[in-house]
């Protein structure tokens, strides 16, 4: 068990469980775009990077040769393999690993997934640089993460907030933040889908753990925030007073590597 909470082990060693049952997680059209994809191109290797509970392996598993759920944290891993196996999917390799060191050879993923995880990364640029690495000439790359607003003060607000509820979070960035990083570890977009996420605050909040002082502090600060910000992210507050949901945007990423067919 971890305890330093800017270590992302220290949030997720102990909250694996409300990750399988999240909200966030368990749906959204990043899944149907997993699995569709998936189930076109029947890769031989999938690869899903820093897992969690396992939800984009479940939408890919089914169509994928071979696939390996990787994660930093080994209480992710069990929660995986323990959701994964229970639905039926036996053909998944679990290892903990970073995300900046990917332990496979050179050219031998088909498909590789990233859902809702590169915010928590020490170096994005170093876990592209992987990506592009190991990706099979004709590999496809699927990355899904927040994305934060152009405008400086809803950019800041939004990131300053998630460390709040998570001191493991390091940042969301904006579009063209991950274009640039794209282009610079030589991966190609494809396409790229936004999408709205609305997150029920309560559920949001503790999913990380941080208990009632915690979530209360995270609250204030969407009451304090700017009537501009509350209404660039959709805070929806009760006549009482609690904040009830507020929403952002999330990205849908899909690469290839430069020169790689499509």
């Amino acid at each position: 068990m971890h305890d330093d909470r800017k270590d992302p082990r220290g949030t997720f060693s102990h909250s694996a469980d409300r990750y399988l049952v999240s909200t966030d997680h368990q749906s959204g059209p990043d899944l149907e775009i997993i699995k569709k994809i998936a189930s076109i191109r029947f890769p031989d290797v999938t690869v899903d990077v820093a897992t969690g509970a396992g939800h984009a392996l479940r939408a890919a598993s089914p169509y994928s040769g071979f696939c390996v759920a990787l994660d930093l944290t080994m209480e992710m891993l069990q929660v995986a393999r323990e959701h994964l196996h229970g639905v039926g999917l036996e053909n998944i390799q679990f290892i903990q690993s970073t995300a900046e060191c990917l332990p496979f050879p050179d050219s031998t993923v088909s498909l590789l997934t990233c859902r809702i995880a590169p915010h928590h990364f020490p170096s994005v640029a170093g876990f592209l640089e992987e990506v592009a690495r190991v990706l099979e000439a004709n590999g496809q790359c699927i990355i899904i993460d927040s994305v934060a607003p152009e405008q400086v003060d809803s950019d800041r607000f939004i990131n300053d907030v998630e460390s709040l509820r998570d001191p493991s979070h390091i940042r969301s960035h904006t579009l063209k933040d991950w274009l640039d990083l794209f282009e610079a570890a030589r991966l190609e977009t494809i396409s790229v889908e936004l999408f709205e996420r609305t997150h029920p605050f309560r559920e949001w909040a503790a999913r990380t753990g941080i208990g009632e002082d915690g979530i209360s502090a995270v609250e204030d600060r969407f009451k304090e925030a700017s009537p501009e910000i509350r209404e660039r992210f959709k805070v929806k507050v009760a006549d009482d007073g609690i904040v009830l949901s507020y929403t952002d945007e999330k990205g849908i990423f899909l690469l290839k590597k430069v020169n790689g067919e499509k």
